[in-house]
């Protein structure tokens, strides 16, 4: 089945119910007659541009419902396509056109097609394209979505039709009863991450309300209570700022049914502040582009082993290695390897990366964790994501977790910095929640860390720098603290 079929039934068996609403937008809601119409308006205006079934295609569009719905039309078409900001796109992927709303190119795309589009392609008498272009959907490739992980280079991996059902229908049994009730729900995650288009899927084609980030913070933060929505989806660093307003604004009540976060370590302090102010029924999830949801548990559930992200999901298998490829036994650190039933066989175009990551049928994220006897799955940080100091490792988020843990302290980041004599010391970078007691943190410190990962300077800053995961983005880290420290 093509992943569009669905959705149009939806606009035929309740036309006037509300389908895409992004706050404060030109378009800000859409009802499902509504965005039928787009649909097959704009495929007519893609065939007219050259654009064919079997092309793929690059979106690079501002407003998330048109923009949404022109990844909807060209999957309609069998056209795969990849949602992009700013990203410079995968050197052994093959793309045929870019659609872009603005007459600059960007990245590598001064080699590519540009199509220019405006909500005009939106327009017109909602007639249906000839059936020779729909495609019938199942093993085609829908959509193709660009992941980094910590390296900064983007790879590429292709998700068919079949491949995105088996996907979002997992959901079902994955997030709990209070999800599966949910009709209107929020994702603060742009349509390039995977999660992200999945939960528009899983919702359109329930006849569900999906709720894209509006023209401001605020316009996304007034609808909440306006349109009673029911879910949210954010990274925790997202979820902080949501917080931040709910705590500061004590008349605004949260009317959350369940709250999904995943892309980075939730903090305990984080977790437990969400769930007094936002809503009880928090879920942590942790799955990859590449397997989908592997893990997923309510926050409550998860206090324990530290770094713990829930239980491995059904058909999905996760086993802790060495680094021969051993499997360790239950309790045990080592590396992550990952089976499942969605996950992807490699990164389009770059069989070194695929070599790299796919092996003897498992896909090997580069986390590092533990597993409990009872399948409950705790990540401690990355292969490659340790801070030497004179010899001397840590896992950045030890000292992380334990600076999330000071009660002035709303987020953190350690970053090693060289001192006057050149040699390497821990600096934390700080997101203060109240008046920081420099003294007191360091006291702090000290009673749960060794010495010498006590970080030798603690530097406020505004936010952390995040990539599109939500995650960290720990390049940036050494140059921020060096500019925070001089002003």
């Amino acid at each position: 089945m093509n992943i569009v079929e669905p959705i149009l039934f939806q606009s035929r068996q309740n036309p006037p119910a509300a389908a895409l609403c992004a706050p404060g937008t030109a378009l800000n809601v859409i009802s499902y007659a509504r965005l039928a119409r787009f649909i097959h308006n704009i495929g007519r205006r893609a065939l007219a541009t050259g654009i064919q079934p079997g092309h793929i295609v690059a979106i690079q569009v501002k407003d998330q419902i048109f923009h949404a719905a022109i990844a909807l039309a060209l999957a309609r078409m069998g056209v795969a396509t990849l949602s992009v900001a700013d990203l410079n796109l995968p050197a052994g992927l093959r793309v045929d056109s870019a659609i872009t709303d603005a007459s600059a190119s960007i990245g590598n795309w001064t080699k590519l097609p540009l199509v220019l589009a405006d909500l005009g392609w939106a327009e017109g008498d909602g007639k249906p394209i000839d059936e020779r272009f729909v495609s019938a959907g199942g093993d085609a490739i829908a959509r193709i979505v660009l992941t980094s992980g910590s390296t900064g280079v983007p790879k590429a991996i292709a998700i068919s039709h079949a491949a995105l059902m088996r996907r979002y229908g997992r959901y079902l049994f994955a997030f709990g009863n209070s999800f599966a009730a949910c009709s209107r729900f929020f994702s603060d995650m742009g349509l390039g991450q995977s999660a992200a288009f999945e939960l528009l899927l899983y919702f359109l084609s329930r006849g569900g309300t999906f709720f894209l980030p509006g023209a401001s913070p605020m316009d996304s933060l007034q609808t909440f209570d306006l349109y009673k929505v029911q879910g949210l989806f954010a990274s925790p660093g997202a979820l902080s700022g949501i917080l931040k307003f709910y705590e500061a604004n004590s008349a605004f009540r949260s009317g959350f049914e369940v709250i999904l976060t995943a892309g980075s370590p939730l903090p305990k302090s984080l977790s437990e502040r969400i769930r007094a102010r936002l809503g009880s029924n928090l879920v942590v999830v942790y799955g990859t582009s590449e397997t989908a949801t592997v893990a997923a548990a309510p926050a409550h559930a998860v206090v324990d082993p530290p770094g713990a992200v829930g239980h491995v999901m059904p058909e999905v298998t996760v086993e802790i290695v060495d680094g021969s490829g051993r499997v360790l036994p239950a309790g045990q650190q080592g590396s992550l390897r990952i089976r499942s039933p969605t996950m992807v066989d490699g990164y389009l175009g770059d069989p070194e990366q695929t070599q790299a990551s796919f092996r003897d049928g498992y896909f090997h994220p580069g986390d590092l964790g533990t597993l409990t006897q009872d399948g409950m799955l705790a990540i401690s940080g990355r292969d490659r994501e340790v801070l030497n100091l004179g010899g001397a490792k840590i896992r950045p988020q030890l000292v992380e977790d334990v600076l999330a843990a000071f009660a002035a302290v709303d987020q953190a980041a350690v970053v090693a910095m060289p001192n006057s004599l050149g040699i390497e010391e821990l600096w934390a970078l700080i997101v203060p929640r109240s008046p920081l007691d420099a003294d007191a943190l360091r006291a702090h410190c000290q009673q749960r860390l060794a010495l010498l990962f006590c970080p030798a300077r603690f530097v406020t800053i505004d936010q952390l720098p995040r990539n599109e995961n939500g995650k960290i983005d720990r390049p940036r880290l050494s140059d921020l603290a060096r500019k925070a420290d001089a002003g």
